[in-house]
């Protein structure tokens, strides 16, 4: 049997040259899928780690030649002379405008909103305003695209004293008040506000556009977006095609852009294209809840894919959606707080402090990071914005 064995092997085995070519196709086969596995690995990972700190934008669109553009607009709680450890966002507006459908559709979000942060140095979730606190206009860009599940193509981040600069160098600027009431200056002292329309310096309409405690942050969107509203109308007014070199030159160190200097003047050449535009205003349905303490914004999620797709419908993403008020489902039998704009009001709301506070979105998520005590700093910007953003809609 056994030499009966030995024969048989001897029988079976191949000749030298075929042996050689089964070694190199399986050495070759191995090799291949390392490599693959490789690929995919590193693939994997770009996509787990895809903040890279590199750029904020990867290109740059020219603006005269986009039919339809997507701004976000950034207004900082800080500045040079304020002098804050650190700095967040205090306004955030989303503004589309389409140059097809001659509409401009603006869309603030709120500060405290409760979501998920995009930075290479905080993925977890927060107030939406602290996205720049981690990580600069790039961390608060991607923050929004995925939030908003749309690509934004430029962005302006203006601290406190560029605010009031642009605005006194165009204006003054005439804002509709909604009501009376006293606010503050910049530096935290009373300002009256009368209700109907006011002529305001770059200071007055600071003071005008922070307002939140005689209602809420909704408002104070509403707010922020009348005083934009009310910047483009004098832009609208002759005299002004001259102005645009000076604001662009005074607010050099006062914001943050990936506009070059022949976008803005351009904006300011073309600025009658938007006398004849329609402005369309989307806001989300939203309550409260608390988190350690502090206050959180839950904007309900099917009023958040609401917007998202109306955003889209604007941007040219998606087809129109049809025209109907919007309601929260029945799945969150809470009301919402977008009404709330008194004190008696917020007394009556199921969220009125003092009362349960309790997250009903997708459990898990109500574990919140820890803010950096300070970040480098120059006129209230932050020094380093390193997180990529480059974003498209899924």
């Amino acid at each position: 049997m056994k030499c009966g064995g030995t024969e048989f092997m001897r029988r079976r085995q191949l000749p030298k040259w075929q042996r050689k070519r089964l070694i190199v196709l399986v050495t070759s086969c191995i090799t291949f899928m390392l490599v693959a596995f490789t690929i995919q690995g590193i693939r994997l990972f770009d996509m787990l780690h895809s903040f890279h700190e590199s750029r904020v934008i990867k290109s740059h669109h020219n603006l005269t030649q986009q039919p339809v553009s997507t701004f976000l607009l950034m207004g900082l709680d800080n500045s040079g002379k304020r002098k804050l450890s650190t700095t967040r966002t205090d306004g955030m507006m989303v503004v589309i405008v389409n140059h097809k459908t001659k509409t401009m559709t603006l869309c603030s979000l709120l500060r405290d909103t409760f979501v998920k942060i995009h930075s290479q140095q905080y993925h977890g979730y927060q107030r939406i305003e602290s996205a720049y606190t981690y990580g600069g206009d790039a961390a608060a860009i991607a923050t929004v695209e995925h939030y908003l599940n749309l690509p934004i193509d430029y962005y302006l981040t203006v601290n406190w004293d560029g605010f009031i600069r642009a605005i006194d160098d165009i204006g003054p600027v005439e804002v509709n008040v909604d009501r009376d009431f006293i606010g503050q200056d910049y530096w935290g002292k009373p300002e009256k506000f009368k209700a109907g329309l006011q002529s305001m310096s770059g200071a007055r309409a600071l003071a005008y556009a922070r307002e939140r405690h005689i209602d809420n942050d909704q408002h104070r969107g509403f707010r922020q977006q009348a005083v934009f509203y009310a910047m483009v109308k004098r832009l609208n007014q002759e005299g002004l095609s001259s102005k645009g070199a000076k604001v662009v030159g005074d607010l050099k160190d006062q914001m943050r852009t990936n506009l070059t200097n022949h976008d803005m003047l351009t904006l300011f050449k073309n600025r009658k294209t938007f006398k004849r535009y329609r402005v369309k205003r989307l806001t989300f349905q939203w309550r409260t809840f608390d988190v350690a303490g502090r206050s959180m914004v839950e904007v309900y999620p099917d009023s958040r894919v609401q917007v998202s797709r109306q955003l889209q419908a604007a941007a040219g993403l998606r087809p129109d959606l049809p025209s109907q008020t919007f309601t929260t489902n029945g799945h969150y039998r809470y009301a919402s707080d977008e009404s709330v704009e008194s004190k008696a009001d917020e007394a009556k709301a199921d969220t009125h402090y003092g009362q349960s506070h309790v997250y009903v979105g997708h459990a898990g998520n109500t574990t919140i990071g820890k803010l950096p005590a300070a970040v480098p700093l120059k006129n209230g910007f932050r020094v380093s914005d390193r997180t990529e953003t480059m974003y498209t809609v899924h």
